[in-house]
């Protein structure tokens, strides 16, 4: 076997493994929350996903960080199970071989920086904290991006668990601070 198809099998099998993790915890979170609907298993969802980027990387990263819509935040949590901002960031891009810092903070180093009116789907986003100011407190990943309008949609942990927002939402509006692209 060569090094680069043992590299590929080991990269199917993580990711094989990181669907089967978040599977095993949505199936926790609904026993959890019996109100909650059904949204299908991650392959159902991976499958059924209005995402179609033409960088496959990106549409793999997104639908993945997709399949975690709902998990609790947590303080300082990087797993399936619960994540915060810089954890849900930096454990969805591992799981395609990128090693991002573990604080918002950092992780704005961890690529390009790109201007709002350059964004991409797969381009992190940060905000400023509660405490506003220039000191960013926040990540999200971008899902869609209209450069025109210089707006643009996010997946993110925030207080109220993984979620897609707007960046015209006042919350976030008032707060972006910028944003780097890891995936070229």
């Amino acid at each position: 076997m060569t090094f680069t198809t043992a590299r590929n099998t080991f990269a199917r099998l993580l990711v094989f493994t990181v669907m089967a993790v978040a599977a095993f915890a949505m199936n926790a979170q609904r026993l959890a929350n019996p109100n909650e609907t059904h949204r299908g298993t991650i392959e159902e969802q991976m499958a059924n996903a209005a995402i179609n980027y033409k960088n496959q990387k990106v549409d793999a990263l997104i639908k993945l960080a997709f399949t975690f819509r709902g998990t609790p935040y947590v303080r300082g949590a990087s797993r399936p199970g619960a994540f915060d901002c810089s954890g849900f960031t930096s454990y969805v891009f591992r799981q395609f071989g990128y090693n991002l810092d573990r604080t918002s903070r950092d992780q704005v180093n961890n690529g390009r920086k790109v201007t709002r009116n350059e964004l991409k789907p797969g381009d992190l986003v940060f905000f400023n904290g509660r405490a506003r100011g220039n000191r960013i407190g926040h990540v999200g990943i971008v899902t869609e991006a209209d450069n025109g309008a210089g707006t643009f949609k996010f997946i993110h942990a925030a207080s109220k668990g993984v979620r897609e927002s707007h960046s015209s939402e006042s919350y976030y509006q008032v707060r972006y601070v910028g944003a780097c692209r890891v995936i070229e």
